[in-house]
């Protein structure tokens, strides 16, 4: 019988705290497809919601397992410390990938039946999400070769949002919420960005090619403020074109965000870089909060 302690452990391996970077978009793309939430409309949601979380626990698993095995995480440097401390056994940790990879596949399954759609296009997001869950760090190591930024984009961003826009009205596809998400895709990869920029000693030393460790972390850092102010141009853009101009509220976030911006190489020198992390995943659950409250207020217009 499993411990307590042991499902703890593995409950930690999925890095939970990251699992808001998908149910943001998510929720993005529930807000635009304008949902009556009916009893089954709600059901479907969650299912899909469930498979999303899912994916994004086993693409966190299958990066524990991978970072372990291609020593990236050691004793002395790790992002995780289910593995280098004996936490679990790395085969535990790779079984609980598969089986949380087979379970998304059965909350698609039950969402596809409760969303009534038979457009391919969901079943595309899906499997591309499974292919970039695994082949992040695994197979073709997507981490390894300066890819990491431009996947979270488009995974944590439009990818995750026009999946559930797509199954929500039974196979549609709008550019419109590829637009809408972009915002949070580009904070996503802010994040991953920030993470980088924290391992990228580490990362150099074992061959893993970074954003940061190829440009240096002072171009780095000024992608990274880029990445931060670039959202919100784009939300400029879309309340002038769509006429929602309670979208322009989201400029109450901005001081916030030019801090970060503007002084990273002093944030850097004075808190330690490994606080650019955490900083960042809070400036993200802060925008993206007001975000969605904001496209909520458009979607009642």
């Amino acid at each position: 019988m499993i411990s307590l302690s042991k499902i703890g452990n593995y409950v930690n391996a999925t890095r939970y705290h990251t699992f808001t970077l998908s149910i943001f978009p998510a929720i993005a793309g529930l807000l635009l497809s304008k949902p009556s939430l009916t009893g089954l409309e709600l059901s479907a949601f969650c299912s899909m919601l469930t498979c999303i979380l899912v994916v994004h626990a086993a693409a966190n698993l299958c990066n524990t397992y991978f970072d372990f095995t291609d020593k990236v995480d050691t004793k002395e440097h790790s992002s995780d410390p289910t593995l280098v401390n004996n936490l679990l056994h790395e085969n535990e940790v790779l079984n609980a990938a598969w089986i949380a990879f087979a379970f998304s596949m059965m909350f698609f399954g039950s969402g596809v039946v409760l969303s009534g759609q038979a457009n391919f296009i969901p079943y595309l997001l899906f499997f591309k999400g499974m292919f970039v869950a695994f082949n992040y760090s695994g197979g073709f190591k997507f981490k390894h070769v300066c890819l990491g930024e431009i996947t979270v984009y488009w995974i944590f961003g439009p990818t995750i949002a026009l999946f559930v826009f797509s199954c929500m009205m039974k196979g549609a596809y709008s550019w419109l919420v590829v637009f809408v998400a972009s915002p949070l895709g580009l904070l996503a990869a802010s994040v991953l960005l920030a993470n980088n920029i924290r391992d990228a000693g580490n990362d150099m030393k074992v061959g893993v090619r970074t954003i940061p460790n190829q440009l240096g972390i002072k171009k780095a850092l000024n992608l990274y403020s880029l990445l931060l102010m670039m959202p919100y141009l784009q939300i400029t853009g879309l309340a002038l074109l769509y006429s929602h101009t309670y979208l322009l509220l989201i400029w109450l976030v901005s001081p916030l965000s030019a801090y970060f911006a503007i002084y990273p190489h002093k944030q850097a020198v004075t808190d330690g870089i490994s606080a650019l992390f955490e900083r960042s995943l809070s400036h993200y659950h802060l925008f993206g909060s007001v975000y969605l409250i904001l496209l909520y207020c458009c979607s009642l217009a």
